[in-house]
């Protein structure tokens, strides 16, 4: 077998250097595309012709239908639905016949060119970019202009209608229709949400070694159902598989609070109810205190704003002791008094009522006589 040689990828059959589904690891320039399709147009057994061109863009779409049942009709397998709203045409991939897809590894091989994203005939065709026309004129100087001919008017023109569907294996659903009855619906996924996913688990399932730790977030198990997804497309390899992912849990308000505030957010919310109806009892205390002033008033004021105090740097107390234990030896601050009482949800004006009350002399001339005696006990 004849074997190709590249300084940056390693010896491999020719066929499998030129003709894939994925990027070959073969970075071009513009001015190599041309000699690359001469390659690529060697490799091949038979040549690539219109009507090979035609089946191509027949049999593919952004849904497979075969990836629901295997018994599809070949003429109603392929459906091709491009988001809502966006300005690219939906990724495809075909569903040919076996003798077809070294056709389909010409046209769907991601060429990399130097400084761009991977990007095959069929991308330049559907979703073209500033250098796709020399892409394209270099496609039809070595297939001919009217292999790129076909592939332009299949792929740019409405697609097929599948008119049926295979018996048995497809979910069916029901929904009332605007004017009275039912209408019957039959959901399918799009074609590359397998790969995707299988690229997204493969990294769950890589063995952990001294470079590659294990991967974080959940526990994956997977389960093998099928060897043959070339069935459906050449493009879908490996086995198909079910998998199931069990995520953490997840955290509670408080817990996620105090990572936050280890990470250098705000200091977590004091979440009591009952303090902030204090804090507003304190205010309405401070009003009154202003009509009705006596020693019971005074009394009951200090006695209210040092409850308030104490609860409050208990608060902050216990969080960062908490907090130290994740800290890592991170420097962290704590909250003030007045913050821990602020920062909650207020109803209306009661925010404003509340921070009157805080910043008032009588709370300021508690929190300094508090201050005092800790720091004379110390």
């Amino acid at each position: 077998m004849l074997e190709y040689s590249h300084p940056d990828v390693p010896d491999v059959p020719k066929k499998e250097a030129l003709l894939s589904f994925k990027p070959t690891g073969r970075p071009l320039t513009l001015h190599e595309v041309y000699d690359e399709f001469l390659l690529m147009r060697g490799a091949l057994d038979k040549p690539l012709t219109a009507a090979i061109a035609n089946t191509i863009t027949e049999k593919s779409g952004s849904h497979l239908l075969k990836l629901v049942s295997p018994r599809v009709d070949g003429d109603h397998a392929v459906l091709r639905i491009d988001p809502p709203k966006a300005n690219r045409k939906a990724s495809i991939l075909p569903s040919v016949n076996a003798p077809d897809i070294p056709f389909c590894k010409v046209v769907f091989r991601p060429l990399e060119l130097a400084g761009h994203g991977p990007m095959s005939v069929m991308d330049h065709i559907l979703n073209p970019v500033d250098f796709s026309a020399l892409v394209l004129a270099d496609f039809g100087r070595v297939f001919g202009e009217d292999v790129l001919s076909a592939l332009r008017s299949g792929l740019l023109s409405p697609a097929r209608v599948p008119l049926k569907l295979g018996a048995g294996e497809f979910p069916i659903v029901f929904i009332p229709r605007p004017g009275g009855g039912d209408l019957q619906i039959t959901p399918v996924s799009p074609a590359t949400a397998f790969m995707g996913i299988k690229r997204v688990a493969d990294a769950y399932f890589l063995p952990v070694t001294a470079d590659l730790a294990r991967a974080p977030r959940g526990r994956w198990v997977k389960q093998a159902i099928s060897s043959k997804p070339q069935n459906i497309s050449g493009a879908i390899g490996g086995p198909r598989l079910r998998f199931l992912a069990t995520m953490p849990p997840v955290m509670q308000q408080a817990e996620a609070e105090l990572h936050r505030f280890v990470q250098g957010g705000a200091f977590p919310r004091w979440r009591d109810d009952d303090v902030g109806d204090w804090v507003l009892r304190y205010g309405e205390m401070l009003a009154a205190h202003i009509i009705f002033n006596n020693s019971d008033t005074r009394a009951a004021l200090d006695r209210t704003a040092d409850r308030l105090i104490r609860d409050a740097q208990g608060f902050i107390a216990e969080t960062m002791a908490e907090a130290a234990l994740i800290a890592q030896e991170k420097v962290l601050m704590p909250a003030q008094v007045a913050q821990v009482l602020i920062r909650r949800r207020w109803k209306k004006d009661a925010q404003d009522r509340a921070v009157k009350a805080v910043s008032s002399p009588h709370f300021e001339d508690r929190l300094r006589k508090c201050r005092d005696n800790e720091e004379g006990a110390q």
